[in-house]
């Protein structure tokens, strides 16, 4: 089952013999946490022997497990204390730059997660909510359940949700930013718990000047990250480089001023990397730019 081999009628009978008691329940996700440390064992060992990076490229769909362990640090408590419940095992997931991650929550619930980002989830939801925490970028679909409603933290901000599909970026304490496709969201300032926003669909609220600000969203192109693009339409060089540094972990130094006032369009696979970005971007503009370092890029 973990390595998505099973049929839909197996996958029927597991469910329902996990939620026939609490003690299959820790059984089964006893079961997971060794299945994910034994493949990820397997892949360090695999990648030691090659001497290379292994990209994650592939979407997750019915090999989800074996995608999500290339990039999944676990916290996971170990199972032999008795006094320790399997509902306090958190998962941490950290995504490295360029690369994204799809994971589905014991709730059904689909996160992806992008590039830089850090996300950490309970393996089971027993309690009278379902809270994850976030850092950095994720689209969610939740999965309906109207008697547990589910909440984003990000730290600054939190999102509480009942089933939808929205958006959320949060890659430090003044940055935030949640757009809304489906449903209903209730955002609100943690520093002021007074100041909170209903969202309507094809909208978005975003922190300004200390201030949570909506506005209607018009061009979902920049959420197509999720399917491994960068899709842009009309924005500043400048905008296009800060969003390229956080994609790809770098910082780009931009010396040619000329560009300041120029705006461009266009989409790329991220897996393409960053220089072949500004390679296609040279075409319309002229620069010239050199990698200085490993994670600095001059633009010139």
């Amino acid at each position: 089952m973990f390595k998505g081999e099973a049929t839909d009628n197996e996958l029927a009978q597991i469910r329902q013999w996990v939620n026939a008691g609490k003690a299959n329940r820790e059984t089964f996700y006893h079961e997971r946490a060794l299945f994910d440390a034994l493949q990820l064992n397997t892949f360090q060992k695999e990648n030691h022997a090659r001497k290379q990076s292994v990209l994650l490229r592939k979407r997750i769909g019915s090999a989800a497990a074996a995608v999500i362990v290339l990039f999944i640090l676990y916290n996971i408590q170990v199972f032999t204390d008795k006094n320790i419940q399997a509902e306090t095992a958190l998962n941490t997931i950290k995504v490295p730059a360029g690369q994204r991650v799809e994971v589905t929550l014991s709730d059904g619930t689909h996160v992806w997660l992008n590039a830089r980002s850090e996300f950490s989830y309970p393996v089971s939801f027993n309690g009278d909510k379902r809270e994850v925490l976030l850092k950095g970028e994720a689209f969610f679909e939740v999965a309906k359940n109207r008697d547990k409603k589910f909440i984003v933290n990000t730290g600054r901000c939190e999102v509480e949700v009942l089933g939808t599909q929205f958006n959320v970026e949060a890659y430090n304490e003044n940055e935030f930013s949640t757009t809304l496709i489906q449903g209903s969201v209730k955002v609100t300032d943690k520093s002021q718990p007074n100041e909170s926003v209903v969202l309507e669909p094809n909208n978005s609220v975003s922190l300004n000047n200390g201030k949570l600000t909506v506005t209607p969203i018009t061009d979902f192109n920049p959420y197509s990250w999720k399917e491994g693009l960068i899709t842009f339409k009309d924005i500043h060089f400048k905008d296009l480089m800060k969003k390229l540094e956080k994609n790809f972990g770098i910082r780009i130094m931009i010396d040619n001023h000329t560009l300041d006032n120029y705006a461009c369009s266009g989409k790329f696979r991220i897996s393409d990397g960053i220089e072949q970005v500004l390679r296609a971007l040279q075409q319309d503009a002229h620069f010239t730019f050199e990698r200085e370092s490993g994670t600095v890029i001059r633009i010139q």
